[in-house]
């Protein structure tokens, strides 16, 4: 009897089990978005990687049970952000390891007795690791961004009259910097550690890694903070608004600020050209030093508003941006995309906070998504370059406005302000796309 176990891609934390001498089909259950399958020699066991939920599912081929979820996390929390996303075998069929997309690591286990597989440590890669392989004593990782980012200063400027981003044409010339054309992937050949070594690794894989749930834990804040640092603490505030631009870094805009660590000779549109965010960032908090694995709108929005990039983002982004196929499927145009836990206004919903976006995920009377339903305004226009942050505002301020009379301004508040893609330094021009983004 033949039989093909097939992941369904975002399909509702299921494998389907084909048998193609009968046709009978079996659903099996495993965790949020699958999206990689690995059968053992022997064919009776089958680990899924689920993406979502930071763990591998090992099934029984026999009899269609999942005997064991094994949780590839660095701490023991349910809360998304490893992104597990491919497997591999040692040679012997004893030793799997998994790729952990946003920890930057392989997480290695034990399976030599499946339903009682125990963690062996971690391995250290290269940034976003997608497909792990083994080849005698050899495990050969692909790590889908390379090693590290960088600065664009050659890339799109927004004082050409022409559109130079690259949206859809990749770069022009060898000049370019289109951010899309900026990540070389790289390949690690990795001799299998013994246990001293993968002893070590592990530690360099903590090292690595910027949350701790100690450091969590023992982060006490600075006195008169207004932000509260443990559950149940009162804060003076009462009202967010959440301004959300795109397409700049932080040199860019504000790399000129003395007292940021910033770069000035990458900085294009210092004081002079937006003396109100820097304003905001002088009276206010300046964050400098503030990292997200996001790099267009794409996965970008995704971030500033879920604090994590599905892998179906990140790996379709590239391919929809490059005109090869597929299309803007982020900011909750297509399901798949979403993170399990949904984005900042199913958290509100959740608490039981009162919400309204403007522009964000909704636009021209329609929402995205279900949770932003009746909390929209239902005059903010949704994504046009042609529309001038200004216009947008005074939408915002008619509507607050009215909201203010009544006592019904929501406690949370995202205003999308979309022309950050910038329309140049001359009054009226408008460059489509400046910055790399739909």
């Amino acid at each position: 009897m033949k039989k093909y176990c097939i992941y369904l891609y975002g399909g509702a934390e299921r494998v389907t089990c084909y048998n193609t001498l009968t046709g009978a089909k079996t659903n099996i259950k495993v965790g949020s978005h699958p999206n990689e399958l690995l059968l053992n020699k022997k064919g009776d066991y089958l680990f899924v990687a689920n993406a979502n939920d930071n763990s591998v599912s090992v099934i029984n081929t026999l009899t269609h049970k999942t005997v064991e979820v094994i949780s590839t996390a660095l701490y023991p929390t349910r809360l998304t952000g490893s992104t597990t996303n491919g497997l591999a075998l040692s040679a012997d069929e004893k030793t799997l390891y998994i790729a952990n997309a946003d920890n930057n690591c392989l997480a290695v286990f034990d399976v030599s007795q499946p339903g009682n597989s125990k963690s062996k440590g971690f391995i250290p890669v290269g940034w976003y690791p997608t497909n792990v392989k083994t080849l005698g004593n050899k495990i050969l990782v692909a790590n889908g961004k390379g090693f590290t980012s960088m600065a664009n200063p050659l890339g799109p400027q927004p004082i050409k009259k022409a559109d130079n981003s690259g949206y859809q044409k990749g770069a022009v010339n060898s000049k370019e910097q289109y951010i899309g054309g900026l990540f070389k992937g790289t390949l690690s050949f990795i001799n299998t550690p013994t246990p001293v070594q993968l002893k070590n690794y592990t530690k360099q894989v903590y090292a690595n890694t910027l949350y701790t749930t100690q450091k969590q834990m023992l982060a006490q804040g600075i006195e008169g903070n207004p932000i509260p640092r443990k559950r149940g603490e009162k804060s003076p505030i009462k009202y967010v608004f959440y301004i959300i631009k795109e397409n700049r870094t932080y040199d860019q805009v504000l790399g000129d600020i003395a007292k940021g660590n910033g770069d000035t000779s990458l900085c294009i549109f210092g004081n002079k050209v937006t003396p109100n965010e820097h304003a905001i960032v002088n009276e206010f908090a300046l964050l400098d030093n503030f990292y997200v694995d996001a790099e267009v709108s794409a996965d970008g929005h995704n971030w500033s508003t879920a604090a994590y990039a599905t892998d179906f983002i990140e790996k379709t982004w590239p391919t929809s941006y490059g005109n090869r196929g597929g299309n803007y499927d982020s900011e909750g145009e297509r399901k798949i995309g979403d993170p399990r836990d949904g984005y900042i206004w199913d958290y509100c919903k959740r608490a039981g906070v009162t919400y309204r976006t403007y522009g964000e995920f909704a636009g021209d009377g329609e929402a995205s998504i279900k949770s932003l339903q009746g909390h929209l305004c239902m005059q903010s226009p949704g994504f046009d370059l042609s529309i001038t942050d200004r216009r947008r505002e005074e939408i915002w301020a008619h509507d607050f406005d009215s909201l203010v009379r009544i006592n019904r301004v929501p406690r949370f508040n995202s205003i999308r302000l979309g022309n950050d893609h910038t329309s140049g330094q001359k009054k009226r021009r408008h460059i489509a796309h400046s910055g790399g983004s739909r």
